[in-house]
């Protein structure tokens, strides 16, 4: 491949000689202030992050220009940027899933060195606990920090609860699907339960939500692979379990469910087509809006069913992390930005501009924004939350090789035994053939 002409950027403007205050308090003494970009996917979370950047700008003089992609188009593109030692971004937001492989081939940089100088950090204590290791830590090292977090939660409404006779969310996946049966009401265009089978990630995340609930293998700090990066999916036959526990609700979703991904089974559900909806509370937000959703003031939130209660729950955690490019103009004014932007001012801005994700603690202890944002509030609920990558780089080449086979399942071409066979023995070749496996 050959590397790309590209130039660093001009200085954003003359500051006049005068020094600015940074916005954690510290002092820029040049004559010039730099122009950072920012490279993000199109998440909710980019609108607070626009928001922080104006706020930044206006503390220290520093324009922050956020330039966001459609998930795909962003993975893609920060994929070349980093291939071709891009210095076109300062900084880029990365899918948790994405991390590790941008650390292996160094297209980030640690922020350790930075931090070292600089006179205000990062409050790495302040984050919801477990999120920064789950996904930021690697080998030693932070290389990025969470803008933007969610666990997976129970989206249902009340009013087709309350007509249907059901007093609570349900508890288990039995529940779920005889719910997801009683309230399947195809004759007034309303179905049990809306899912998205159509994308990668999306039918993915509807197997490792049911994964969560079964027994964790041992050796293990997640549901798919060990410490020694064998496939977990045969253990006690869970990976057939999880997928069957999909397959049965298959009955009571809408027409033209296999095409659906996130943003088209989160519509489905905002104007008003399907009763309970399971998926990352990250795309949820525009179910609150009334000028968005027809649902607006008629949904609750729980975490998901489990398979049997009385045992510790588990829920998988995921988010978008910023990151500081390897080759970035400023790294310096990027970590600079970047404690801004999680500190408790930047939290609160982001918030305000309607990001969701909230990555700091004191966040859920505040009734403001759990009133705002009310599906936060099962996050207080979460007993262990799991990391989705544990120390696999190529996670995105894994997960389609598991896709494949849950989409094979879904649509019919193979049954549930041997899709995970196969999903098994390839995800035990790919680990093989990566150097993971002694």
């Amino acid at each position: 491949m050959h590397k790309n002409s590209m130039t660093r950027r001009a200085l954003a403007f003359l500051l006049g000689g005068a020094a600015l205050v940074a916005a954690t308090g510290t002092t820029i003494s040049e004559t010039h202030a730099q122009e950072l970009k920012i490279i993000a996917t199109g998440e909710p979370y980019g609108l607070g992050l626009k928001a922080a950047a104006t706020a930044f700008e206006a503390k220290t003089g520093i324009k922050v220009t956020v330039d966001q992609f459609p998930y795909g188009d962003a993975y893609n593109k920060q994929v070349l940027l980093g291939t071709a030692g891009s210095d076109e971004y300062d900084m880029m937001v990365l899918d948790c899933i994405w991390l590790p492989i941008f650390v292996k081939n160094k297209w980030v940089q640690p922020f350790e060195p930075i931090e070292a100088k600089a006179n205000d950090k990062i409050e790495w204590d302040a984050f919801l606990p477990g999120i920064v290791d789950a996904y930021d830590v690697i080998d030693g090292q932070h290389w990025a920090a969470p803008i933007d977090f969610f666990l997976e939660v129970l989206a249902y409404r009340t009013d087709l609860f309350e007509t249907a006779g059901l007093k609570e969310p349900p508890k288990t996946w039995d529940e779920f699907k005889a719910y997801a049966e009683k309230l399947n009401d195809p004759a007034n265009g309303v179905y049990g339960v809306t899912t998205m089978p159509g994308e990668q990630d999306g039918g993915y995340s509807e197997w490792t939500v049911r994964l969560a609930s079964l027994p964790m293998p041992p050796n293990s700090t997640q549901f798919v692979w060990d410490r020694d990066f064998k496939s977990m999916i045969p253990y006690n036959d869970n990976g057939r379990k999880a997928l069957d526990r999909w397959l049965e609700i298959k009955p009571f979703t809408a027409p033209g469910a296999n095409e659906m991904g996130y943003a088209e089974a989160t519509n489905a559900y905002m104007q008003g087509n399907a009763a309970m909806y399971v998926n990352w509370f990250g795309f949820f937000p525009d179910i609150e809006n009334p000028e968005t959703s027809k649902v607006a003031g008629k949904v609750k939130y729980a975490l998901p069913p489990v398979e049997t209660l009385g045992g510790t729950r588990n829920d998988y955690i995921g988010g978008f992390q910023i990151s500081i490019a390897a080759n970035a103009p400023n790294p310096d004014h990027s970590y600079q930005f970047i404690a801004f932007v999680t500190s408790h001012e930047g939290q609160e801005i982001m918030l305000e501009a309607g990001a969701s994700g909230a990555y700091r603690s004191d966040v859920y202890s505040n009734e403001k924004w759990l009133a705002k944002f009310p599906f936060l509030k099962p996050v207080k609920e979460a007993q262990t939350m799991l990391p989705l990558t544990s120390g696999l780089a190529e996670y995105v080449e894994m997960q389609r090789i598991v896709y494949d086979q849950l989409f094979a399942a879904w649509v019919g071409q193979v049954d549930s035994a041997t899709a995970m066979n196969r999903a098994s023995e390839q995800l035990d070749e790919l680990m093989k053939s990566l150097g993971y496996q002694k």
